[in-house]
């Protein structure tokens, strides 16, 4: 760059030296040049009012080459600018390039000296020393994934004592991740409207509509603190949630019981009406009313009350219908509108700290 700059100054200071004679001779003809009327032009190069030639010549030859000298030394001066920055750029990149080396080897001994502190450990850290002992490490929850590929069909061993595991989808995106997802209602292709040993073992697409399994929700949040998220939208785009901070399913001696509270969102706390009941089906009735069964009554399957004010395993109907059948959170709409879409989503909750 720098060379290029040099040849393009020696440009410059050529083109102005010419500029410059170019003007020494047109002041010189423009000295002698007299006007005597308006149609005759004389051009006296010489008179008595003038210099001698030999003056004149002697003159531009000496200011020729004064400037001849003056971009010589110019030029000397670019060169030795050039050379100059060339080696502090080169020092430059030399200190740049030993500060990153230096910087490397220091992470390098902070991550070998947190491997080694004993105390604190994660499950990550179990997770390398029995991989290091040949031992297979299986995750319990979604927020023990360590090798997550984003979104997706991740599988679990809830119970220690079974080598056996099931797949889950898991969520790492909304709400800071690490969420097993349930429930999915998207676009009516499955049919919720099953019996008790359906929705016992599950049934449905993990990556489309889906309900996990009451017995494998109640295995998931058996044990520790685990909080619920829902995630609606209606036909119009609208959305909103609600979330809640403690949530789990019993074990098929409580009718896979329910118990959440701990309300928060914006979609209004609709769920306050079903803590405590057990499962209903269309085929197995626990809910309280005294003269239908909800599940028949309103078309799906829920820890119904009397009935519901929410039935997010109702059908699916198009375009936001008002049915008590219908996919609906009464509290959001004030009215049993159907929805487009349900997401039911949970995740353990660590103690802080």
């Amino acid at each position: 760059m720098l060379r290029i700059q040099s040849v393009t100054t020696y440009s410059i200071c050529k083109n102005n030296l010419k500029m410059l004679i170019f003007g020494f001779v047109l002041f010189y003809l423009t000295s002698v040049t007299t006007l005597e009327t308006d149609s005759d032009v004389k051009i006296r190069l010489f008179d008595n009012q003038n210099a001698p030639s030999t003056d004149i010549v002697k003159f531009l030859i000496h200011t020729f080459e004064r400037k001849i000298k003056e971009i010589e030394k110019n030029l000397k001066h670019i060169q030795n600018i050039e050379r100059k920055l060339t080696v502090h750029f080169t020092d430059y990149l030399n200190g740049i390039a030993d500060k990153l080396v230096k910087y490397n080897a220091q992470q390098d001994n902070m991550i070998q000296s947190v491997d080694e502190i004993p105390d604190d450990r994660t499950p990550k850290d179990d997770f390398n020393e029995e991989k290091e002992k040949g031992i297979e490490f299986r995750p319990t929850d979604c927020g023990e994934m360590y090798s997550k590929r984003g979104n997706g069909i991740y599988t679990l061993f809830p119970n220690s004592s079974s080598s056996s595991g099931y797949s889950v989808y898991c969520d790492f995106e909304t709400d800071n991740g690490n969420w097993t997802v349930f429930q999915r209602r998207i676009n009516g292709t499955t049919d919720f409207f099953r019996g008790w040993e359906e929705y016992e073992n599950g049934f449905g697409n993990l990556e489309a509509e889906f309900w996990l399994g009451n017995r494998k929700i109640n295995e998931l949040t058996s044990n520790g603190l685990h909080e619920l998220r829902v995630d609606l939208t209606d036909f119009d785009g609208n959305s909103g949630y609600a979330k809640y901070s403690r949530f789990s399913v019993g074990d098929a001696s409580t009718q896979y019981r329910l118990e959440v509270g701990g309300y928060s969102g914006n979609i209004g706390n609709s769920l306050k009406h079903n803590n405590g009941m057990s499962f209903t089906t269309k085929d197995r009735e626990n809910d309280l009313h005294y003269i239908v069964n909800c599940a028949n009554d309103r078309g799906g399957a829920w820890w119904y009350h009397s009935c519901t004010s929410v039935n997010l395993n109702g059908q699916y109907l198009q375009g936001g219908q008002i049915d008590l059948k219908s996919i609906h959170w009464y509290m959001w709409k004030a009215s049993s509108i159907s929805l487009k879409s349900s997401v039911m989503m949970f995740r353990k909750v660590y103690p802080s700290g």
